[in-house]
């Protein structure tokens, strides 16, 4: 191990405070990291699975309503299944405060802070006691799949004209398609 020779208590203690030194400036990050101020706004899942399952029953008797006004599709049932669920985004205040403050010491030393400081609030309506947060928009479910079972199902021609107008309808991939012959 290392030997340090040191006679006096002076030494010592210039020792001890350079090695604190050193150590006080290794502990400071290095470089100006500012952040620009971004607007925010932030999300809420809509309430759970019951508003889910009513927006998917909704789109299926629509889809329904429609394809039985096709020629060739005849009877159909529908099912849409949702990857995510409805969220509120709302309308945030973000303000974000960095400062990077550099010191030199009278022994050659320098010292670096870093302050950063970030604050956010809920836009909120109206100024009386029925405040309530300002709705930036609504994202509707993204649909995960599709699947139609018609009585046209087995004919090519219907089965491309399904799966092009949901497509169309829902901007879902073909793949995410499936039309099925209905067995009665």
């Amino acid at each position: 191990m290392w030997k340090f020779n040191l006679k006096s208590g002076k030494e010592r203690w210039l020792f001890l405070l350079a090695v604190g030194m050193i150590i006080l400036i290794l502990s400071f990050p290095a470089g100006n990291k500012k952040k620009p101020v971004v607007p925010q706004v932030t999300t809420e899942a809509a309430a759970g699975q019951s508003s889910n399952g009513k927006y998917e029953e909704e789109l299926e008797k629509r889809v329904k309503k429609v394809l039985r006004n096709v020629d060739g599709v005849g009877e159909v049932d529908v099912m849409i299944v949702l990857k995510s669920s409805e969220e509120k985004v709302y309308r945030v205040d973000k303000s974000i405060t960095s400062s990077l403050v550099e010191e030199a010491d009278s022994s050659g030393g320098t010292r670096k802070t870093d302050e950063h400081e970030e604050s956010q609030n809920t836009v909120l309506t109206g100024g009386g006691s029925a405040n309530a947060p300002v709705l930036e928009k609504e994202l509707k479910p993204e649909i995960a799949g599709i699947i139609i079972s018609a009585q046209g199902g087995g004919s090519p021609t219907v089965k491309s004209e399904i799966s092009a107008a949901m497509e169309a309808l829902f901007d879902v991939p073909p793949h995410k398609i499936k039309v099925l012959k209905r067995v009665d």
